[in-house]
């Protein structure tokens, strides 16, 4: 009998890392703001809250192996979206910067959770002969369902009070508590596993990659807060239609899927992330001088040739059993990156041709990097 990736339990954990990514990032382009209007100071100091969540994902990250092998995974991960889900309701309340801080840090801490038993749950119930195809496509879910939480939450934050963005966040965690609920997963003995390891958490040799992904993903971070509205005006021409700057970036995003087949040359990946980056360079060069549009579909198709291929460098210079490892530490490179890029373009909210500097700058250093030290090093130190 013929074996599928994308059985009904597959796409199930599919929906829910979606929907889990939405969740998040509904909110991501407006907090910033919202919160800086609410509590009466700069964008700069509310932008900091992005480096707490990311502290949060690796202040849990040591206890996942622990909390993913001595519990039910599928209860870890319904726990988990439910901490995320509390953590959004809370920013309804908040009242300074100090709770607005605790706030994200919380919802770090259950986003590092829920990704990684979600990541786990992925791999369990995809057979061994299809987990590479499995992983690619899980990790290639969470990404789009990044930019629909972007486009949405501007759309929404540009027509509708905060409040609505919290629902709608909310409504996307509670329905993916529910859709991780209808998953089965095989019996499984509970694992006796020490409380604190980097199992699950860092593949240490994959550390030149990891700088790299931060690199590359640092570009898309600069452009997503509102703090640079120029990038929300009309992408369609003179339409006078308003679309967000991530309308484009999905678009290409979606279209690097189908040009990414066409490729079954040697050296695939170098070849691919060289492209991947060279139309990063591109799309952060001609954000001034040509209409939006442009540069945010040259900025999704390079992120769609580069992303795929990085998680597979990830998993192939993981040993057995460090699957779950590899793609974790993927996330948790691409989501710093994200975050370093959002805080550097709030404490730099007035100086647009500086952002965009900086960001030419570090696609460039991304590209040299992963043509001198990456690539070199993976090809030395892959085992599968």
């Amino acid at each position: 009998m013929a074996v599928t990736l994308w059985t009904a339990h597959f796409i199930r954990i599919c929906i829910a890392n979606l929907l889990l990514f939405v969740s998040l990032y509904v909110l991501f382009p407006v907090l910033s703001v919202e919160m800086a209007d609410r509590l009466g100071v700069p964008v700069a100091q509310t932008g900091v809250i992005f480096l707490f969540f990311t502290l949060g994902m690796f202040l849990i990250g040591p206890f996942h192996a622990y909390l993913v092998d001595a519990y039910k995974r599928k209860h870890v991960c319904i726990y988990a979206f439910a901490l995320m889900v509390a953590a959004t309701v809370g920013y309804a309340f908040v009242t300074n910067l100090t709770e607005l801080i605790l706030l994200s840090t919380v919802q770090g801490l259950a986003f590092g959770v829920a990704t990684t038993a979600s990541i786990t749950l992925a791999i369990d119930i995809t057979n061994s002969t299809l987990r590479s195809a499995g992983n690619v496509s899980f990790s290639w879910v969470a990404r789009l369902g990044m930019i629909l939480g972007i486009v949405l939450g501007v759309w929404l934050y540009q027509s509708y009070p905060i409040r609505n963005l919290l629902y709608v966040s909310v409504i996307a965690g509670v329905l993916g508590i529910l859709v991780v609920s209808g998953i089965y997963v095989p019996f499984r003995a509970p694992i006796v596993t020490r409380l604190y390891s980097f199992d699950r958490f860092l593949l240490l040799r994959s550390w030149i990659p990891a700088i790299n992904m931060i690199l590359i993903t640092f570009v898309p971070g600069l452009l997503m807060p509102l703090v640079h509205p120029f990038l929300n005006d009309s992408i369609l021409g003179n339409t006078g239609v308003s679309v967000p700057f991530f309308v484009g970036v999905g678009g290409g995003y979606l279209v690097s899927l189908l040009l990414a087949r066409l490729f079954f040359l040697k050296e695939k990946t170098l070849r691919l992330v060289i492209m991947g980056l060279g139309l990063e360079i591109l799309a952060i060069s001609l954000l001034n001088s040509t209409p939006i549009g442009v540069s945010s579909m040259l900025l999704g198709l390079g992120l769609g040739f580069v992303m795929p291929e990085f998680l597979i460098m990830f998993v192939k210079l993981s040993h057995h059993c460090q699957r779950g490892t590899a793609n974790t530490t993927h996330l948790l490179a691409s989501e710093m990156g994200i975050s370093l890029g959002i805080a550097a373009a709030c404490c730099m909210e007035l100086d647009t041709d500086k952002m965009l500097h900086i960001g030419q700058i570090a696609a460039s250093i991304a590209l040299i990097f992963f043509v001198l030290v990456t690539y070199p090093y993976y090809k030395r130190k892959k085992v599968r």
